[in-house]
């Protein structure tokens, strides 16, 4: 506790502040707007990481990415203007994948606001919400303290999300003598004995329930406890967009994941279901394709929906039994009800299972490359609790598809679609679990946008893989032009660099893959070289998905548009 009678300045205090609610990283791309908290950051060196990004950016992304592997709030400073600007990526991301996340901006003085100072923008319009939970200001450094634990407090109960500050430079260097209170507690809701009761007597009724999980605000225990749930009452579990890693792929529970590479079975089987248990999924636009696995806004389903924010219950579907709770505090009650003595489901959830593991048989693709196989490697030679890093694009589909996740947190992706993504989350997974491997998943369009992060990683002594698919186009926006526009491609096909000297000229291992069989030795020396690496599969245009081709896809359009 700092003595409240001794004068600080507003970055001392603002540090000492970080300190106080167990900051250990800082994410940033230092800026003149922002000094005196720099130069307290330097007095606190030897308690808080200072991470030095090339690119505000990426700078956003390893802030969010660090939140969504740790579960406490990701730590970003930035500078006005231009600065926050391209930070507003890492806090959409953050926002819509519900990622506790606390940006700091530096702002222009107190004295100069109003007049379009340089690189001045009013924050709290910038990014209120709905881009982040919260974005407020501080002009008096003796009220950091109150509102720096409001931050942490918003950022991280209910529906967890981004919280921004701006901070004048001015304030930063008055002085004022404040005490730093106490540190953040999330507020996280129970579920009430009557809704646990309504659970148990939904589901006996049930013929062919299905539980799907999703959402932030998991941990090891949550995990755990709500595997026990489904395995002491045989219910089938499938997982959200891009969170797969909440359960235990290969438990004979889990059927699946609801995705952009998602079975065709998997959908059929959540349409059919009679009783849907979503807990923490919010049940959006990628999880229910387009909203319409389930019907809005009743949907045919008897939805029961555990959310720990109220205000998201009935938002867009309508439930049976809405219930507002933490994702830990719902998994150890509904683990301690009595469990359902032979349910009437156990064919059902057995079927689920087998679905799921045909799903993992890939579909035949021509060329020299076989995704599937890579993976399969990759499965083969690393650990099973390897971090996994995913862009956006269809390349993804093959990660999501066929690794096969067994712990958390292990799956660090965007819900959100932000490309760019994965190589600063890998990384802040490496430096988050700096005892695990790390692989990043990326499209040479999304490492074009932050690749330079390799840099990063290099000059902080860290090693994640970088996978990177290059098939020289925009894969998504080219596949979505054959089916509506066959044969008009346009803006979609990119140039590219080579990928192997500019990794080495980072410094990193290098690697090209052009057949199946050269990526197995390719990984052994990646692994082997002692620092970051990466590994760019050249893969044919054609094969676009996990499923089928882009000239299939063509194909089709024009047979149809005929």
């Amino acid at each position: 506790m700092t003595d409240a009678t001794a004068p600080r300045t507003g970055g001392e205090i603002l540090i000492d502040a970080l300190r106080l609610h167990g900051v250990d990283t800082v994410f940033c791309v230092p800026g003149e707007s922002y000094l005196a908290a720099l130069d307290a950051l330097y007095g606190a060196r030897n308690q808080i990481r200072v991470v030095t990004c090339r690119q505000e950016g990426g700078a956003g992304f390893m802030t969010e990415a660090y939140g969504k592997a740790t579960g406490k709030p990701g730590i970003c400073f930035v500078t006005r203007g231009p600065g926050a600007c391209n930070a507003s990526i890492g806090v959409h991301t953050a926002m819509q994948d519900s990622t506790p996340m606390i940006l700091f901006i530096g702002q222009v003085a107190r004295e100069a606001m109003g007049r379009e100072g340089f690189q001045e923008i009013d924050y709290r319009q910038m990014f209120a919400p709905p881009i982040s939970k919260l974005a407020m200001q501080i002009d008096d450094p003796a009220r950091i303290p109150e509102l720096v634990h409001h931050a942490f407090q918003t950022a991280t109960s209910g529906r967890q999300g981004p919280v921004v500050i701006a901070l004048p430079e001015d304030m930063l260097v008055e002085t004022a003598a404040v005490a730093d209170g106490k540190s953040y507690r999330p507020v996280r809701p129970y579920p009430a004995p009557a809704q646990l009761d309504a659970v148990r007597a939904m589901l006996s009724e049930a013929a062919r329930p299905v539980m799907v999980l999703g959402g932030s605000g998991w941990n090891a225990m949550a995990r755990d406890a709500i595997t026990a749930f489904a395995e002491a009452n045989e219910l089938p579990v499938a997982v959200s967009f891009r969170r797969q890693d909440i359960v235990d792929n290969l438990n004979d529970c889990y059927i699946g994941d609801l995705s952009t590479s998602v079975d065709p079975k998997l959908v059929k089987r959540v349409e059919e279901a009679d009783v849907l248990l979503a807990v923490g999924a919010r049940l959006g636009e990628m999880t229910t394709r387009g909203y319409t696995t389930l019907d809005s806004p009743t949907p045919r389903q008897k939805l029961i929906h555990v959310y720990p924010d109220p205000e998201e219950l009935g938002r867009v579907y309508q439930p049976d039994l809405a219930i507002a709770a933490g994702m830990e505090e719902f998994a150890t009650a509904v683990r301690d009800l009595e469990a359902i003595k032979k349910p009437a489901w156990s064919a059902w959830t057995k079927s689920g299972r087998a679905d799921y593991l045909a799903n993992l048989e890939p579909n035949p693709m021509p060329g020299p490359v076989d995704m599937p196989a890579i993976i399969a490697t990759l499965r083969k030679e690393l650990p099973e609790d390897t971090m996994i890093t995913v862009d956006a694009g269809n390349f993804s589909g093959w990660p999501q598809r066929f690794w096969q996740f067994r712990h958390y947190p292990t799956e660090i992706a965007p819900t959100d679609g932000a490309m760019g993504y994965s190589v600063p989350a890998g990384v802040a997974a490496k430096l988050a679990y700096p005892d695990r491997e790390v692989v990043s998943f990326v499209g040479d369009g999304g490492f074009m946008m932050t690749g330079q992060e390799l840099a990063t990683a290099l000059q902080h002594g860290l090693a994640p893989i970088i996978v990177l698919v290059n098939n020289g186009t925009y894969g998504t926006i080219r596949m979505h032009q054959e089916r509506d526009y066959p044969d008009r491609p346009i803006a979609t096909e990119l140039s590219n660099p080579d990928f192997v000297a500019l990794a080495r000229a980072y410094g990193a291992h290098g690697e090209l893959v052009e057949r199946t069989e050269d990526f197995a030795p390719a990984l052994a020396r990646a692994r082997s070289s002692g620092t970051a690496s990466l590994i760019e599969i050249r893969l044919d245009v054609d094969v676009i998905t996990t499923r089928t081709t882009l000239s299939a896809i063509r194909d089709r359009a024009i047979a149809g548009s005929a």
